[in-house]
């Protein structure tokens, strides 16, 4: 996991959700199976010391804590951070519990450079728009044309149900097979009258 974003994992553990509660959100984050769960963390050591959880105030390390909860949504956040004091914290990391799924929420670095990049590729979009507006003549010199440009040959052709070409080889293909299959054809009109007739003279024929 060193070597890939953890914004992109999630974790969970089926067994736990159905009692999933805050007063077990911790525990159930501190789990050894958690990729996002710290194993040299001082919950880690107080948990196989069996000491009080407020000890951890008075250890130095990383550690983790419940920091917020949502009972309209079912969000809890744990927090990562590292004591230096009983009264000194660095916050490290967010992870945030939706339904029983834990995700690592993103830093202001990932959040800043999502945003920057959506702008840079609208602002592009945009600029890549507005050159294929622009115009230069020699008595008016540069101005702006906001009228929509002649489509070229090729989407012409692409917007063509078919080309000339298909056009004209299904005709001479048409032309080939009528040719070929006259006799056919010129055989079946008499062979329907004379069906059509037969029938016409059954209908006729007094009922015995």
């Amino acid at each position: 996991m060193a070597n890939e974003n953890p914004m992109t994992k999630s974790w969970k553990d089926s067994n736990w959700i159905p009692q999933l509660n805050p007063d077990n959100v911790l525990a159930y984050f501190c789990q050894r199976s958690n990729l996002f769960y710290d194993k040299t963390c001082n919950n880690e050591i107080a948990k196989m010391q069996r000491l009080n959880p407020s000890q951890l105030l008075h250890m130095k390390g990383i550690e983790y804590t419940l920091l917020h909860v949502d009972d309209t949504s079912d969000l809890m956040i744990i927090r990562k951070q590292e004591r230096h004091s009983p009264s000194h914290v660095v916050p490290l990391a967010n992870y945030y519990v939706l339904q029983g799924t834990i995700y690592q929420a993103p830093d202001l670095h990932h959040v800043l450079n999502s945003r920057l990049a959506g702008t840079l590729f609208h602002l592009q979009e945009a600029l890549d728009k507005t050159l294929k507006m622009s115009r230069y003549d020699p008595n008016k010199g540069h101005y702006w044309s906001f009228d929509p440009p002649e489509p070229s040959k090729e989407e012409k052709l692409r917007n063509e149900p078919c080309s000339q070409f298909q056009k004209e080889s299904v005709d001479k293909l048409i032309d080939i097979l009528t040719k070929k299959y006259q006799h056919f054809m010129l055989r079946t009109g008499p062979v329907v009258s004379e069906q059509s007739n037969i029938k016409q003279e059954a209908k006729d024929e007094p009922q015995r």
